[in-house]
């Protein structure tokens, strides 16, 4: 059979064996016919919350926090969730009586790269992108007077977040969530974190058990966020507080729009929108496959406005599409991963420390937990990178690391990690993956490995799904 898949800026045709199956997602939920009066029912109709036009009075000061530009990944139509969802909460504010002035907007780009302003105008429109830098600005999860030390988790998993998130007389978090991994308490204690804080649950973990972050009723990532959280809301409810969360989830079609808005408390509305997607995105598949196929574009969440290079094309593969499964693997134990694109050794100023990483580092050793280990600290702490982050709008020094942690079960679980139609065959390798100079060569190395008749499954994105796989 051919199947048509995606290939770094482009798509191929491949020849496969006419036994695989092709997988595809549920149906696309349908888009709101009036998004605007949908967020304005949800912010005064909130889930376990009081309406937002009772929180605040003329005295009140107010953050507003949103995601950075590595969301949403897949294209969005316009209107961009924070251009509409803003400007109708600055009404809601200006209606309270809050001043202008006492209103600040944070991008919780964490360890991301901060955006400039050109670049933030792409969401949030021309006229809100020209606030004055001290009521517009990105978070500087370097920055110390930024920052507020919380206490830790009863597991010891220390929490610091960004000091408006106490400060404030009320922090309103506005998010779209594209997979079970966003939302929720994420956004706060990571969008709003440290280093300090974010390395304690976005580091390889040697005995992580193979439960998919994308699978929240087991994932061990999301139970620690709960965790985090609790340590936020006693926080706040020791003053009186709550934070106010305005989730959106897009359709699966490309480009996405808005199909459903929920406001709240984040974990009760956080709940809302994980049924939500589960409706669209969950696919029951009833036994794992010797081989997975995937097409991989040379799009993800960091190299928005910028371009992908080696060390995100693996995380994209093992981390962010292997991992995209809930209860198990698509792909079985000591099974094959296939992934064709064409991973491309170039890098961005954006991925100032990423070279270091893939030139210096990976020739010595690929093992995710080594590197970690010797590495983390001082890519966190190096002076140059530390400036990059804060004035040259680069990722974290330390944020290549996490990513190349990701690898790691991916690494452990499957036999074999093939990168198929790469056009420079060292830079597969020295990654420590397997190279085929096509995705039908590579099915040929399964076959010999694995037997004739080895099971295929060929996810077909986008739209972007999740296999839940029976047991």
């Amino acid at each position: 059979m051919s199947v048509n898949l995606l290939f770094g800026d482009d798509a191929i045709d491949v020849a496969l064996p006419d036994r695989s199956e092709i997988l595809s997602g549920p149906a696309s939920l349908s888009p709101l016919a009036d998004p605007a009066a949908a967020v304005r029912d949800a912010i005064a109709n909130p889930v376990a919350h009081e309406p937002l036009r009772t929180l605040v009075g003329p005295s009140s000061k107010v953050t507003i926090a949103f995601d950075d530009l590595t969301i949403p990944v897949v294209p969005a139509a316009e209107p961009d969730f924070r251009f509409l969802i803003i400007p109708i909460v600055l009404g809601e504010l200006h209606a309270a009586g809050v001043k202008p002035e006492n209103v600040r907007l944070i991008v919780a780009n964490a360890l991301h790269r901060k955006w400039t302003r050109t670049e933030l105008a792409t969401a949030l429109g021309p006229m809100l992108s020209l606030l004055p830098p001290q009521r517009l600005y990105c978070h500087d999860a370097c920055d110390p007077d930024q920052l507020v030390y919380l206490g830790e988790t009863e597991r010891g998993f220390e929490v610091e977040v960004n000091r408006a998130v106490v400060d404030s007389d009320l922090l309103i978090y506005v998010n779209a969530t594209p997979s079970p991994m966003n939302g929720g308490w994420k956004s706060v204690t990571v969008g709003l974190s440290s280093f300090r804080s974010i390395r304690h649950h976005h580091r390889p973990f040697p005995f992580a058990r193979g439960h998919s972050i994308m699978d929240p009723e087991r994932s061990a990532f999301q139970k620690l966020l709960g965790e985090l959280g609790a340590v936020v809301e006693k926080t706040l409810a020791e003053k009186g507080r709550r934070i106010f969360q305005i989730e959106t989830v897009l359709t699966s079609e490309v480009p996405g729009r808005i199909a459903a808005v929920v406001a709240g408390h984040p974990p009760q509305a956080h709940a809302v929108t994980l049924q939500t997607l589960k409706e669209q995105q969950m696919l029951e598949v009833p036994a794992q496959f010797d081989v997975g196929i995937w097409g991989l574009p040379n799009r993800d969440p960091y190299s928005a406005l910028s371009r992908i290079n080696p060390i995100l094309v693996a995380n994209l593969a093992c981390s962010y599409t292997f991992g995209l499964y809930a209860r198990r693997p698509l792909v079985r134990e000591g099974g094959y991963a296939i992934f064709a694109n064409p991973v491309e050794p170039a890098f961005e100023r954006h991925h100032r420390s990423y070279p270091e990483l893939f030139n210096d580092v990976l020739p010595r050793t690929t093992d995710p937990f080594a590197i970690w280990d010797e590495y983390a600290e001082d890519f966190a702490n190096r002076p140059e990178y530390v400036y990059a982050y804060r004035y040259q709008y680069s990722f974290h020094g330390a944020h290549p690391l996490f990513l190349w942690g990701q690898t790691a079960f991916a690494r452990r679980h499957l036999g074999r990690i093939v990168f198929a139609g790469a056009k420079d065959r060292e830079t597969v390798e020295r990654m420590g993956f397997s190279w085929a100079p096509s995705v039908e060569d590579a099915v040929s190395m399964a076959e010999s490995d694995l037997g004739a008749d080895c099971s295929i499954g060929v996810p077909k994105m986008p739209p972007v799904f999740i296999p839940s796989v029976g047991e």
